[in-house]
């Protein structure tokens, strides 16, 4: 480990300082993978997302932000903000306090990229109803009754939606589900079931 950190220039941190610098490497390093899976293909990156898809509850106050990128971006600005702050020879209660506070906000800004990235998905002339009788997977968990995410494609492209169960059942992450028809800008989908299996 300590060869790693002399790599990046790491070394000669002792204490905090060395939990600051970790966390910043790590962020990055975990920031930057899924930058490229990104621009390799989508759908690798999409397995990190399952990974660390972390939802509180049943309601919509699901942390949507605590995806592999929400996690990823906290981690680099803690580590950098906080050995940044620590370096200007400030208390290490105060280096901590701006990490986090650092980090809160990247996470808070990588929800609202994402959030703004759906709205443009959803904008112009997607017709929900082209949607009914799509299949896809579940991309966040659908809790029995609360919202979820699914990603489909129709109308010749891969979409996330918000989606709800149809029936009031659990949906976990990765499961092929079926839409059953939309409410307001929701789906409603019920896992799906292929009719042509035999018992």
């Amino acid at each position: 480990m300590g060869a790693i950190l002399d790599t990046f220039g790491l070394g000669g941190l002792i204490g905090f300082d060395l939990v600051f610098g970790i966390s910043a490497l790590v962020g990055g390093l975990l920031f930057l993978l899924w930058f490229v899976l990104m621009m390799v293909g989508g759908a690798a990156s999409d397995l990190f997302d399952g990974l660390f898809d972390i939802q509180i509850g049943d309601t919509d106050l699901s942390f949507k932000a605590l995806t592999f990128q929400g996690l990823s971006a906290f981690l680099m600005m803690f580590g950098l903000i906080g050995l940044m702050i620590s370096e200007m020879e400030a208390p290490q209660a105060l280096s901590i306090m701006g990490g986090l506070g650092a980090g809160g906000f990247s996470m808070w800004m990588v929800s609202k990229l994402f959030d703004t990235f759906k709205e443009l998905e959803q904008s112009g002339t997607m017709d929900l109803e082209n949607a009914t009788g799509s299949t896809g997977t579940v991309y966040l968990r659908i809790p029995p009754s609360g919202e979820g995410q699914i990603q489909i494609t129709f109308q010749g492209a891969m979409r996330t939606m918000d989606a709800i169960s149809a029936d009031g059942v659990e949906i976990p992450t990765g499961t092929l589900i079926q839409v059953v028809d939309n409410v307001a800008d929701t789906l409603r989908v019920r896992e799906f079931k292929n009719t042509d299996e035999k018992e």
